[in-house]
Parts: structure tokens; C-alpha cells; sequence
């Protein structure tokens, strides 16, 4: 989805870049309010598409890497992935959706695939010539869960020290240090996003009665959460090349 297009021809100043934000439902903000339309806000003159696309893993941006960001010869992209590989791989409930609806293999992604896959998209893009930033994404379902998103953005964070590519740290940043258990996740949870898209958009008051901070489902941003998540974004582009 195209946020900003301006004119993208020879007349785009030197300062303005064209950057892909790249990722599952964090980033596309169907579900929950959309970061990516804030940091798009705060950061004018620039050309920002959205390639989120609800529930993918890692291993789902790999096939799509070249159509949905290498064929638009941007001049950066924005990484943000992982909470769907740890799902896949500790909630035993969630292995149909993944297996079914995403095709990932037996439905799991482990914590060394999802490195590989990582890796793969990376290569692929730095190969390009293409600028990369990634962010180590936030959770706050349950602690199980945490705990293996936590493995997979620290592979993550080893991967793109190796390529030199900056990161950004949002669970350490935006999440609760302490999670309380929670029961595994039910199909009936990724049902209830349907709801969401048909109209059930109290996310505060769902954020409240399910105990959670920045997000209403242990997932999904509140608009507080968004904005949060934003900001940081914001300071860490700044930080790291893009202008405005």
C-alpha cells in the first residue's frame, strides 16, 4: 500500500527517499492502530509503502522479498518480524493457521530457521545495494512466548551485527519486563481479529480487560502503543540516515 507517492521521477530532491516498510500484521495495521502511518507523519517528504501482511513469518518475506520490495527499487526498507515464527513455534494451537493459511512447513518456524530466512531476506537486499534497518519486534502474550521471540531477536540482532545493519530493539524498549502466564493462544484468538476488521475497535478497553500495556491482545497496538512504537522509529531513522 502506497502512503505517500509524490513524484517519484527526476525531480525527487537528493534528500527524499523512497523506503518499504516490511513485515506482518505489526506493520500492515489492519488489526490494531497503524505505526507506519505515524512514522510517515513525522518524517514528510519521504515516499513510505506498506508491505505488512497480517500473520506472515519470516520464512512468508522471503518468497514475496523481490515482488513486494526489490521490484519497487526503494531506497531503503524497514524490517519488523518475528512475532508470528515464536507463535508458530511455542503455541501448539496456532500450528494449523501457519500450516493452512501461510504454508509454512508442519506450521512451526523455528528460532534457527527463522535466522536462516532472516538471513536469506537480508542477503537478498543488501545485494540490491538497498539500505536496511530492522527492528527486534515486541510481545507481551505470554511468557512462553516472549521468551522465544527474545531467541529469535537476539539471532537476529547477531545476524545484522555480522552484515552491518542497524537495529532496533522494541521489545526491550516498549514491552512489560514482567508478563504474567496466560493460557496457550486458541484458533477463537485469530478469529477474533476478523471481529476487529468488522468493526471492534474499543482497543483500550480490550487492552484493559486482557491486562496488557501497548497492546490490546498481547500483540497489537493500542493507539498509545503505536505511538509509542513510532516515536522510536522515528528517532531510530533519524539516527540512521533518513532526514526530516
Amino acid at each position: 500500500m502506497m502512503l505517500n507517492t509524490g513524484r517519484l521521477d527526476r525531480r525527487r530532491r537528493k534528500t527524499d527517499m523512497k523506503i518499504v516498510f516490511f513485515g506482518d500484521s505489526l506493520t500492515q495495521g489492519t488489526v490494531g492502530i497503524n505505526y507506519v502511518d505515524k512514522v510517515a507523519k513525522a518524517l514528510r517528504g519521504h515516499h513510505f509503502y506498506n508491505e505488512g501482511v497480517n500473520g506472515d513469518t519470516s520464512l512468508n518475506l522471503f518468497r514475496r522479498v523481490r515482488r513486494d520490495v526489490i521490484d519497487k527499487r526503494p531506497d531503503g526498507v524497514f524490517i519488523m518480524v518475528g512475532v508470528n515464527d515464536a507463535a508458530s513455534f511455542v503455541e501448539p494451537n496456532a500450528n494449523i493457521y501457519f500450516r493452512l493459511l501461510k504454508r509454512i512447513p508442519g506450521g512451526r518456524v523455528s528460532p534457527i530457521s527463522f535466522r536462516e530466512n532472516l538471513r536469506a531476506v537480508l542477503t537478498a537486499l543488501l545485494f540490491e545495494n538497498i539500505k536496511v534497518w530492522v527492528a527486534l519486534p515486541p510481545a507481551e502474550y505470554r511468557p512462553e512466548m516472549v521468551t522465544t521471540l527474545r531467541q529469535m531477536n537476539d539471532y537476529a540482532a547477531e545476524l545484522c551485527a555480522e552484515l552491518n545493519v542497524p537495529t532496533l530493539n522494541l521489545l526491550a524498549k516498549i514491552a512489560p519486563k514482567n508478563i504474567p502466564a496466560r493460557p496457550p493462544i486458541k484458533l477463537t484468538q485469530y478469529a477474533a481479529n476478523l471481529g476487529v476488521l468488522l468493526g471492534n475497535k474499543n482497543y483500550d478497553a480490550m487492552r484493559d480487560a486482557g491486562g496488557f500495556t501497548y497492546s490490546f491482545d498481547g500483540t497489537h497496538l493500542t493507539e498509545n502503543g503505536a505511538q509509542r512504537i513510532a516515536d522510536e522509529i522515528v528517532r531510530f531513522l533519524r539516527n540512521n540516515g533518513v532526514s526530516g
